[in-house]
């Protein structure tokens, strides 16, 4: 019988040591390239973090089936500083930003209420909220189209790794951080702006 998912002491030790050099330097790339494409834009401090606490993420979930807390607490940390930043600086609104986080964190609180597996799980609401975030500073539409995005691939990928392992639960936190690094290169390489910019 093949076993994916790990045992507790190899997930907490995964979650104590934090994320590999592979990880961090894959990361880095992504908020490297994040960054040249958001140049000139309000919204460019954001988005690296957006692109390092994406890739971590979708790592530590998929290797322990957890999203620590550590990580999306110092996301949300991160993203409100810089969130207040972008409002009292750069004057932008704080509407936006919220949406954002609400757009892509209320449905997986939802559905893990009411759902009766433990996926989404509180890691994927609390990884989703603060994804959200940035995504709805670029536009409350990037964050609309990265949650469909999640849950396309999401019920993808679930579909495929429960029928191989037998099992119910799978990783979300893969699906959220794919789809909303590509929501945001999207946005940002069409320059799309708009409240509902397609």
């Amino acid at each position: 019988m093949l076993h994916t998912a790990p045992t507790q002491t190899a997930a907490s030790d995964l979650e104590q040591r934090g994320p590999g050099a592979r990880t961090i330097g894959a990361g880095l790339a992504i908020a490297a390239l994040l960054a040249v494409v958001y140049v000139g834009r309000a919204e460019v401090l954001m988005m690296p973090a957006l692109g390092m606490i994406a890739v971590t993420a979708a790592v530590v979930d998929a290797r322990t089936l957890r999203i620590p807390n550590w990580l999306t607490g110092a996301g949300a940390f991160l993203f409100a500083v810089l969130s207040v930043h972008l409002v009292v600086v750069e004057n932008s609104a704080w509407q936006p930003i919220v949406a954002g986080a609400a757009i892509m964190g209320g449905p997986l609180l939802a559905a893990h209420l009411v759902g009766k597996s433990r996926t989404p799980g509180l890691g994927d609401v609390k990884l989703a909220t603060v994804l959200g975030a940035p995504l709805g500073a670029v536009s409350p539409a990037a964050a609309y189209w990265a949650l469909l995005l999640a849950l396309t691939i999401g019920a993808g990928f679930g579909l495929i790794h429960q029928r191989a392992t037998k099992r119910r639960v799978f990783p979300l936190g893969p699906a959220i951080s794919l789809a909303s690094v590509l929501t945001a290169f999207a946005f940002g390489l069409t320059d799309s702006s708009g409240v509902w910019a397609l």
